[in-house]
């Protein structure tokens, strides 16, 4: 009998672990023997394993991330069902209703330590293993070994510093790296900008309230200042760092009239459309001709088979044609609507994408399209080329348009680089030779190396293996990527190795050379990820390793979107893996049912998201004959309670004599999101009971949605959304013999945006007068419509 194969795997992020479980419970036991080196004291990599206490609206961390990369209550960008492996529900990671659809970095961390706890024995991990250095050794012509060295450090007993080190190493038959894309921040090279070193930060160091008050502090902003927050960097981490920055202006100025003067600029190189996180779908119905539409998770929609071509599906590789990007155009401005086009395709040509020079980033947010609708968030499209330091202590930022005009920004208090991130230093424990093999660039994060098995290896270095090497956020990927290298290694015969025939090795040179290709064009064509077809790549590696996919329903086998839970590998067969499966499954089956909390859930959301902002409104009533208009104007906050997820200030402006008057303000809050704790609601909470009805918003109430949205046609063509709410309460339990007040709305939906909507207000006095009369017979009513 063969000893196992013995195997080392750098670092214990989700790459790690799912490729030490993959080794250990997808094959025979005693084939593989994985040995996990992580320099951290904790698994996770990126992801903290810790919470943060929420007391009155701030978020004290019990102890900063261990990187300071990811802050612990920011929410994934894709939901639960993107953001697992296919043997572990996330209903077996967090007990009750307390399931959220997007989960926080914590919760995505406590997943990773309920998937290490079962999968992973604990003499598997070897934490707090620095791995620096290793050597690949072919002498004899015998089969390669590996030699791995690493540097344990030992804290004293009170914590305050190493007190010595520890050195060793250990020989393999393989390495798999997977120490992760997203090694180090990145700041660009750019003229002057070394001089403004003091008030240049990372996106990755906002994360909170607190963290932008001591970034302004650090800058010099005054409560009652002046100046502009560049941030510079499109894609996903720059809508987020602006949007953390629009909130904490607005906010300021909503609660505290503090930081008014200050201004948020977002610089990008390319154009971008901001995709928020429930979308509307509707599903193919053959057999009845009104089409009943859901808010979806974004990544239930978007990688939704049922958009690609009949037959087996493809996997796209290479630049970005003008004709794909005009597709991806099409598609956005059907599914966004033209209203959200309007202010949510920053810089693009949301037409046909004809003017557009590179392929558009994608930004996932649910606010930052509306900071830019309400002028909170201001874009510019172009590359920052030099700053310059002023005598007030200030910048000026020159910027190059994409026509060669160039743009000063001037009075700039503090620089964000949201620049993402780079590999390298993930990379430095590989010796020279076997970089140069891998054809290392320390110059190309987009392609730090040319690899073939779509990222997971390179045919003149077989025994080393890639998991997780990837510019994307899907687990199903480094799953897939971990399973492929488990494949050909369990294929590798025990003396003479890793053997692949001619054909193998054709197809394999000529995926490298396709890379190659790739990472030689126009740099105006490469798309987001260099390997961005996330539903043709799980799709193309399941069909080449004969996984099949799970049906969500029996009747539709391509219906419903890729992820992990679907593709169960042939040695995933222990019944606790299958139930795991199952379970997920089921979940994720219940969430396409139109009465479902997760269809509930998704477009309570879309409702608040798109609320955000200025409108005009006309309110007609039965106490005064003519029409009250005027402007309605939804303030992002920070929630004063946890049990809310977001909130605004609702401020209303009538207009007299041409102008505008302030009335009273309300409070609208978005209750946190959990799979089974009910409908999500929203609350609106008046501030002033003395108010009359007719002048402002009337006393708390929630509102809740009456049935699924309708698709309808308003008459001009265009198709629309029409979700009809209520909400009721009984003014007696704050004012004995008040009025007891009922709420209808209507919103008109355009795609994700509110085009226009309406709120219809009947009041009916309750209790007794001093005669004991009832005032059941007291009735008034109120009809407000606001259009932007």
């Amino acid at each position: 009998m063969s000893r196992p194969k013995k195997v080392a795997i750098i670092g214990a992020g989700p790459s790690g672990l799912v490729a030490a479980k993959t080794l250990l419970h997808n094959y025979p036991k005693g084939t593989f023997s994985p040995t996990i080196f992580e320099k951290g004291h904790e698994i996770g990599g990126l992801w903290p394993v810790d919470s943060r206490d929420t007391t009155k609206g701030t978020r004290t961390p019990r102890r900063r991330p261990h990187n300071g990369f990811v802050d612990p209550s920011m929410p994934t960008n894709q939901s639960r069902f993107t953001v697992t492996f296919s043997d572990l529900a996330w209903e077996s990671v967090i007990d009750g209703s307390d399931i959220p659809m997007f989960p926080q970095a914590w919760q995505a961390g406590k997943y990773l330590q309920v998937y290490a706890e079962r999968y992973i024995p604990k003499e598997t991990l070897r934490l707090g293993h620095n791995v620096v250095g290793s050597t690949r050794e072919t002498s004899g012509g015998s089969r390669p070994l590996w030699t791995i060295q690493w540097v344990l450090e030992r804290n004293n007993e009170k914590g305050k510093g190493p007190t010595d080190q520890e050195t060793g190493s250990e020989t393999f038959d393989y390495l798999i790296v997977a120490s992760g894309y997203f090694s180090k921040p990145y700041t660009p090279d750019i003229p002057g900008l070394s001089s403004f070193a003091e008030k240049v930060f990372h996106s990755s160091a906002i994360h909170t309230k607190e963290d932008i008050h001591l970034m302004l502090e650090k800058c010099g902003a005054t409560k009652g200042g002046s100046g502009k927050l560049i941030v510079i960097g499109g894609s996903i981490s720059g809508a987020e760092a602006a949007s953390a920055l629009a909130l904490f202006l607005s906010s300021m100025s909503a609660t505290a009239f503090q930081y008014r003067g200050y201004e948020v600029h977002h610089i990008c190189t390319r154009s971008f459309w901001t995709i928020p996180y429930y979308l509307p779908y509707a599903a193919p119905q053959d057999d009845i001709q009104e089409k009943p539409v859901q808010f979806l998770p974004l990544d239930l929609v978007l990688h939704d088979l049922a958009r690609r071509p009949p037959g087996p599906v493809q996997y796209n590789f290479g630049p970005v044609s003008q004709q794909q990007e005009i597709k991806v155009n099409e598609y956005f401005l059907s599914l966004l609507g033209d209203q959200h086009a309007g202010y949510g395709n920053i810089g693009g040509d949301s037409r046909d994408g004809t003017n557009n020079p590179q392929p558009s980033l994608i930004a996932i947010s649910d606010d930052y399209a509306e900071y830019v609708q309400s002028g909170s968030v201001r874009p510019t499209i172009g590359r920052v080329c030099a700053i310059n330091c002023t005598q007030s202590g200030q910048a000026n930022v020159d910027i190059k348009g994409p026509d060669g005009e160039m743009i000063t920004h001037q009075n700039v208090t503090a620089i964000v680089a949201a620049t993402g991130f780079t590999p390298f230093s993930s990379l430095s424990f590989l010796p020279e030779d076997v970089l140069s093999k891998l054809e290392y660039s320390a110059e190309d994060s987009y392609f730090p190396l040319i690899l073939d098995e779509k990222g997971t290896s390179n045919a003149e270095i077989p025994d080393i293996g890639f998991v997780g090497l990837y510019r994307g956020p899907y687990w199903g990927i480094m799953e897939m990527q971990a399973r492929r290298v488990a494949e050909t290694w369990y294929r590798a015969d025990s003396k003479k190795g890793i053997q692949f025939s001619m054909e193998e090795l054709k197809n394999k040179a000529q995926e490298r050379q396709s890379m190659r290709d790739y990472k030689n064009a126009d740099p105006n064509s490469r798309g987001q990820f260099p390997m961005g077809d996330y539903v043709g790549l799980m799709e193309t590696f399941a069909r080449d390793m004969g996984i099949p996919r799970a049906p969500l329903l029996e009747a539709r086998e391509r219906l419903g979107p890729v992820l992990p839970t679907r593709y169960m590998a042939e040695g995933q067969t222990k019944p606790s893996m299958l139930a795991e499966s199952h379970i997920a499954l089921a979940s994720l089956r219940d969430a396409f049912t139109h009465d479902s909390d997760t269809s509930k859930t998704g477009l309570t959301r879309a409702i608040f998201r798109a609320l955000h902002g200025t409108w005009n409104f006309s309110r007609v009533s039965s106490r005064y004959e003519g029409e009250v208009t005027g402007t309605a104007r939804f303030s992002p906050t920070y929630p004063i309670y946890p049990e809310y997820e977001r909130e605004y200030t609702y401020n209303e402006a009538k207009r007299v004599d041409r102008t505008l008057r302030p009335l009273d303000r309300s409070i609208y809050r978005l209750g946190q999101t959990g799979t089974h704790s009910g409908e999500v609601q929203i609350s609106i909470l008046h501030s002033d009971s003395d108010v009359e009805m007719e002048e402002a918003p009337l006393l708390a109430h929630e509102l809740r949605l009456v049935g699924p949205p309708r698709l309808e046609d308003e008459g001009s063509g265009r198709e629309q959304y029409v979700v009809r709410a209520e909400g009721c309460m009984n003014a007696e339990d704050y004012f004995p013999g008040g009025f007891e007040h009922s709420y209808e709305y209507v919103f008109h939906l355009e795609g994700v945006a509110i085009s226009s909507w309406e709120c219809n207000v009947k009041s009916k006095k309750i209790g007794t007068n001093n005669y004991g009369v009832s005032g059941g017979g007291v009735n008034k009513w109120r009809r407000t419509v606001y259009r932007r």
